[in-house]
């Protein structure tokens, strides 16, 4: 299974299990500061969400993987889910990390330019399942206690601050949208350019060849 199929294989699973649990769960039409899903509990009158982000991990032709995040996605409103596919038809192994658990027991790595800095866990087929080993995630399983916490954070959750958040994400996406607009623009210019270019070129040597032929003819 491929990197982008088990993506969407992880997505629509998260999905199912969360209106399943009874949450309401839209997908915005971006992909930005980690943002796969919006969960709501209700969409009434200043209703508060969680941001969702949707990773999946394949272990059928791999021993080990990880998983990376910026930090600047980790709010109080963050939610990150991660779909592990090893190859068992009757397994669904899926988990549940908040902000907090990236923070505490992610390994963090800095940089110069604080926007690139990220929390990063690894994981291995062998040990991802057994309580036993160190580096599993049976902690994190996804279990109607999950569920509990995520209907917590969402009634905790700033919806000033989310949804200021969120409008960001939207006008970074318009402002992406516009540069990559003036961006085709610019290409087309140069194309225009290069063929004229080309143009001038061909013209400047039919001119010469007149030229030539002329000056020859005289000398005649």
């Amino acid at each position: 299974m491929d990197t982008t199929h088990t993506a969407y294989t992880a997505e629509d699973l998260i999905s199912y299990r969360l209106q399943r649990s009874g949450l309401l769960v839209a997908k915005p039409k971006f992909d930005r500061e980690g943002t796969d899903l919006l969960v709501f509990m209700n969409v009434g009158s200043g209703a508060k969400f969680v941001r969702v982000q949707c990773k999946g991990r394949s272990l059928i032709k791999s021993s080990f993987s990880n998983v990376e995040i910026f930090e600047s996605y980790l709010t109080d409103g963050f939610v990150l889910f991660l779909f592990i596919n090893n190859g068992a038809e009757n397994e669904t192994n899926l988990y549940c990390f908040f902000s907090d658990d990236i923070k505490k027991n992610w390994k963090r790595k800095s940089y110069s330019n604080s926007a690139k800095n990220i929390y990063r866990i690894s994981f291995s087929k062998s040990t991802f399942q057994n309580p036993n080993k160190k580096g599993n995630l049976t902690d994190y399983l996804f279990s109607e206690e999950k569920i509990d916490k995520i209907k917590k954070v969402i009634q905790k959750t700033s919806t000033k601050n989310e949804f200021k958040q969120l409008f960001d994400l939207i006008n970074k996406q318009n402002e992406l949208i516009k540069l990559t607009k003036e961006k085709n623009k610019l290409e087309s210019l140069v194309k225009e350019i290069e063929h004229t270019e080309e143009k001038k070129d061909m013209l400047e040597e039919k001119i010469k060849l007149m030229e030539d032929f002329y000056k020859s003819a005289k000398m005649k």
